[in-house]
């Protein structure tokens, strides 16, 4: 995932939210986006964040961080706090987990005191493994901050776990008390998260059956929680991509238009008609604007050759009208250089291929003509016969409908045009 993204999953971060972070050492680039975006997002909302040094370095955290911010600003009004982890863990030579969480709530509370609308904190436990009885102390602890600490104090944490440094049973005891996990730079929420419970009360069996079953429901309902917004992002971002495709393509045409006066129109009337043609053939809506879009640019190449050829008003020499068949490679010259119009490079190269093999410029036949340049160059024959020419009248409807018709499997798809004569062209 982009750290753009992670960015924007760490807005959704509330008071409240208990974190696991699961990692190697091979994964310091995607763990370091994550602590950049969850220290942005919570100083960004005028938090208090307190930083626990461990085996994630801070030295990259804070490179990435000094140029999006004025990071000495933050350190000197106590907003950021970076602290050693063996200062704050290891108070009298070992962890007490009792004392951990009663520096928590007092830390909490000072940052209320001091303006900040809530506490935010990251600390890697691994090295607590270093202590006597150091995992049970650890289970002892992330026990306390889920019946202490959330939902009783405006407190965030990612609670950091290099799982290189513990057993298999280990990280599924750790995965199980957080009710959120960050997981190759994703944040989940956690579908095997076990609520506080006083075991001794309560059949544990029963109890996390009955718990797995509550969470998968809860997981299933609130998942879009951090997958909505990205995929909104997202989708907003590909319209704004679209629109600004269009646009490029549109500016492309009005060129040619003042290239080419009998051209007015011509692009924006075949990529309607092909649209409506792929539409009619049942393909996606990805399908469809390719069409579209080539079919608004399939005549661009023609801005090259010389306007004397283009608006000739008689018969072409053989000379001049080799020269009118290089607009598709001049065209795909052009549309494949870009990377937004890559896509509809090669169907416009092939739109006056046809179907019998006698097309230009490659001379390629049936189906190894792309489906889309065998829509457009229906679409394409049908505006220009219906058109007015520097050298002819407009067909009528009936006589350019007819001219398709009899075309059909030597210059067009047979499927392709008969179904544009029956569905398509009455309607225009």
């Amino acid at each position: 995932m982009s750290s753009k993204n992670i960015l924007e999953e760490m807005k959704h971060i509330i008071p409240g939210d208990h974190m696991v972070l699961l990692y190697d050492e091979t994964e310091d680039v995607s763990n370091i986006d994550v602590m950049v975006s969850y220290i942005l997002s919570r100083l960004e909302k005028n938090e208090k964040c307190f930083y626990i040094k461990g085996d994630i370095g801070i030295e990259l955290i804070l490179k990435r961080l000094s140029p999006l911010i004025d990071l000495e600003s933050y350190i000197k009004s106590n907003q950021l706090v970076i602290s050693d982890k063996r200062d704050v863990y290891a108070q009298g030579g070992k962890f007490s987990p009792h004392k951990m969480i009663d520096s928590i709530k007092k830390l909490s509370e000072e940052a209320i005191e001091e303006g900040f609308s809530a506490f935010a904190m990251t600390g890697e436990l691994s090295f607590v493994l270093e202590y006597e009885n150091g995992f049970e102390n650890i289970m002892e602890y992330e026990f306390l901050l889920n019946d202490e600490i959330f939902g009783s104090y405006p407190v965030s944490a990612i609670c950091r776990y290099n799982i290189t440094k513990f057993s298999h049973l280990m990280i599924k005891n750790i995965i199980e008390v957080h009710p959120l996990i960050i997981w190759k730079g994703q944040v989940q929420e956690n579908p095997f998260y076990f609520e506080v419970v006083d075991t001794d009360n309560v059949d544990i069996e029963r109890y996390q059956v009955e718990s797995m079953l509550d969470t998968i429901v809860k997981f299933s309902s609130t998942k879009s929680r951090f997958r909505n917004e990205i995929e909104n992002k997202e989708k907003q971002y590909q319209k704004l991509q679209l629109s600004f495709l269009k646009d490029i393509v549109l500016s492309l045409t009005r060129l040619l238009e003042i290239h080419d006066e009998y051209t007015k129109d011509h692009s924006q009337k075949v990529a309607i008609i092909s649209k409506k043609i792929a539409t009619e053939m049942g393909l996606s809506e990805a399908k469809i604007l390719q069409v579209y879009y080539a079919g608004l640019v399939h005549d661009i190449g023609k801005i090259i050759i010389p306007k004397e050829i283009i608006n000739k008003p008689g018969k072409l020499s053989d000379d001049e009208y080799d020269i009118v068949k290089k607009h598709p490679s001049y065209a795909y010259d052009v549309l494949s250089n870009s990377k937004e119009l890559y896509s509809i490079a090669n169907i416009v190269l092939q739109h006056h291929e046809r179907w019998d093999g006698h097309g230009y410029p490659n001379g390629i036949k049936i189906d190894n003509i792309p489906m889309e340049s065998r829509i457009i160059a229906v679409a394409d024959s049908y505006d220009a016969m219906t058109s007015d020419r520097s050298y002819r009248r407009a067909f009528t409807k009936e006589e350019a409908i007819e001219e398709i018709k009899r075309n059909a499997g030597k210059q067009f798809d047979p499927d392709i045009a008969l179904l544009a004569v029956e569905r398509v062209f009455n309607d225009l």
